[in-house]
């Protein structure tokens, strides 16, 4: 294994602590069963079997964002691997996701804001406030907006740029491309993937969650 695999190894293992932990102290402060309750959410429609369903959704909470993650990151790699490829660039796939992972770490600040916003802003809040919470995205400018909407609005969001833009400068670093012409290979990869899962996420919301609209 040479040095590129195990960087990115170890960089992936940080990043998915961090996350582990991000998601504890939501579990911990926000997401508890007291807090479902009084959303009108309970967990478990029988007596004293919510901490039972709770405990049970915090491994699947960890186990499956692990899963999602991995898969996020792999799924870019070949997509930027294939861009550059077919740009005249190679590059190794492990370099490139070694980029991507460090990249990654961007979104991990608005997570951590989220929680502290929410932990001191709101003084008796819902799931529904949960999910509409997102700092510095489009949805934080509308007072009233469909719940299938949400994630599109969020995903548009100051830190989702920032990201573009360290690619792009982690792509210039590991081809020897210009800026600029690095941000064209996010501009005509990343984009369009992004909008497309958008696009997914909101259907499938759609689909089964049809009150939401």
């Amino acid at each position: 294994m040479n040095s590129i695999a195990k960087s990115s190894i170890f960089y992936f293992s940080v990043l998915l602590a961090l996350t582990y932990v991000l998601i504890a102290l939501t579990n911990y402060y926000i997401l508890t069963p007291d807090f479902y309750q009084r959303s009108g959410s309970a967990l478990s429609g029988i007596p004293g079997g919510e901490i039972i369903v709770y405990e049970n959704m915090k491994k699947w909470i960890y186990f499956s964002e692990a899963i999602y993650l991995l898969i996020k990151l792999f799924a870019l790699s070949l997509i930027f691997y294939t861009a550059l490829f077919l740009s005249g660039k190679t590059v190794t796939l492990a370099a490139i996701f070694k980029i991507i992972v460090l990249s990654e770490y961007i979104f991990l600040v608005p997570a951590l804001i989220k929680i502290i916003w929410f932990y001191f802003y709101y003084h008796d809040p819902t799931l529904a406030d949960w999910h509409k919470t997102y700092v510095l995205s489009a949805l934080s400018m509308f007072d009233a907006v469909p719940g299938d909407w949400y994630y599109a609005l969020q995903t548009l969001n100051v830190f989702e740029v920032v990201y573009w833009f360290i690619l792009g400068f982690g792509i210039s670093t590991v081809t020897g491309m210009s800026y600029d012409a690095s941000l064209k290979i996010v501009v005509s990869s990343y984009l369009p993937a992004l909008f497309i899962w958008v696009c997914l996420v909101t259907f499938v919301s759609l689909m089964f969650f049809p009150g939401t609209a």
